[in-house]
């Protein structure tokens, strides 16, 4: 039940959104066990965004989950989605933050988990 919003400062094309999508749902089921059928994506490109005086491009990705995933795995999983984003959007390493939610309070399908 990830739920993995990217607010970016890049332009993100809908070929690559599904690219990003696809690999974003394989780091996710590598890194915290989760199957790739639910896990959700948002991405919100020209987003208004800074980093240390600077508008150079820069993304920040939130992660949302149903429990707590381990401190491995988000490690992990921080390596692989800046090494994703400097890949496939030309942004450093150095300027991604990535955050993470988890909850125990979880809906779908009309009920909570």
């Amino acid at each position: 039940m990830p739920f993995i919003n990217t607010k970016t400062t890049a332009t993100i094309s809908n070929s690559k959104k599904e690219a990003l999508t696809a690999e974003l749902c394989a780091i996710t089921r590598e890194c915290l066990g989760k199957g790739e059928n639910w896990v959700m994506t948002g991405f919100e490109d020209h987003a208004s965004l800074s980093f240390q005086g600077s508008v150079e491009d820069v993304a920040y990705v939130e992660v949302k989950t149903f429990g707590t995933p381990s401190s491995a795995g988000t490690s992990q999983m921080t390596a692989k989605i800046c090494a994703l984003l400097e890949r496939e959007l030309s942004i450093p390493a150095s300027r991604i933050y990535v955050a993470y939610f988890p909850t125990n309070e979880w809906g779908w399908n009309g009920s909570n988990f």
